[in-house]
């Protein structure tokens, strides 16, 4: 029988690019992020996830000011 911890995973993380109808990519990096380790997932609480807040929201802002322009 195979060992169950073979198929745990210690780590998960996803990075996401966004790719504009334009061809344009924007690359917002890791947003998200889970490690079997406790500290570790506090400091990407503590750390990391206010920062990938910040770069989800310039995304968003510079997505609205851009349709805006193309608006008027």
């Amino acid at each position: 029988m195979a060992d169950a911890r073979a198929n745990a995973h210690r780590a998960i993380d996803h990075h996401l690019v966004i790719t504009r109808a334009d061809g344009t990519t924007l690359d917002l990096g890791r947003v998200d992020y889970w490690h079997r380790n406790p500290l570790r997932r506090a400091w990407w609480r503590l750390w990391g996830l206010p920062r990938s807040r910040r770069r989800i929201r310039a995304a968003n802002q510079q997505a609205a000011r851009a349709a805006r322009n193309e608006e008027a």
